[in-house]
């Protein structure tokens, strides 16, 4: 089941959208503590790719039992599911980072299984002055002529049937279309969408699509956080792991 979790506004504290995790949990850890997260107000939202490459990835399970931590499914726990039911590839996931799974005995992956099969495939979240803001893996399944957040949410959720619905997963998924050319296009019905996928220097925007994976699973990358309502980016480096590069908090537009 493919489904779109919708949250309201956060009246007790403030809400934060983080890029790929990919298994570095303890540097989201120190990012928080970077930011000062109140984890009795607070609420963290994570883009996908939660899992592998990192070397931390079986504490997702520690992370989504949390009340304040929420994701949505990327294209890693899509592979690992797959490769659970024995429709997936297992040698391309080892490649891609996967090879601390099959470490695990069967009772933890059937865990670990059960628990990224509920993320969602979107999240919508209210703002407290009645605007929205969406976050989706990869890209969002949007009509050219309508431009419409509300396309993907009917695609996604089976209301255009199941061939758009295998469309609009795979785009929400595994998609770059939008991010190669350049693609300044407003999505309608949204104040901003927040994607990771692709990953890029720094956080960056194309129209009201802003892209925050950093690249966190390479040596000069960066995790990246955004405080949602003022928009503040916080990051901090691979280089930090070592002592020899300090995290950063700026704002951006």
């Amino acid at each position: 089941m493919y489904t779109i979790e919708v949250f309201e506004s956060n009246s007790k504290g403030r809400d934060f959208v983080v890029g790929d995790i990919h298994g570095h949990f303890k540097l989201l850890a120190s990012l928080m503590k970077k930011v000062n997260f109140n984890t009795r107000q607070d609420r963290l939202f994570c883009v996908g790719d939660l899992i592998d490459r990192g070397p931390d990835s079986i504490d997702v399970l520690k992370w989504l039992s949390e009340p304040w931590f929420h994701g949505v499914r990327g294209n890693h726990e899509q592979m690992l599911m797959d490769c659970l039911s024995g429709r997936g590839d297992i040698n391309r996931h080892t490649r891609n980072g996967g090879a601390w799974l099959y470490a695990l005995s069967p009772s933890v992956q059937s865990e670990i299984y059960n628990a990224l099969q509920t993320l969602p495939i979107m999240i919508e979240i209210g703002l407290a002055d009645g605007r929205k803001v969406g976050i989706v893996h990869a890209e969002a399944f949007i009509s050219t002529t309508t431009h419409s957040w509300q396309d993907a949410k009917d695609a996604i959720s089976g209301v255009r049937g199941e061939s758009a619905q295998q469309q609009a997963l795979k785009i929400a998924l595994y998609a770059r279309e939008k991010i190669e050319q350049q693609n300044q296009a407003a999505i309608i019905g949204l104040d901003r969408l927040y994607v990771g996928h692709s990953t890029v220097p720094h956080v960056h925007a194309l129209g009201n699509v802003i892209y925050i994976d950093t690249g966190c699973s390479f040596s000069d990358g960066a995790l990246s956080l955004i405080e949602i309502e003022s928009g503040e980016v916080a990051h901090v480096s691979m280089h930090s792991l070592l002592g020899d590069s300090p995290s950063s908090v700026h704002s951006t537009s």
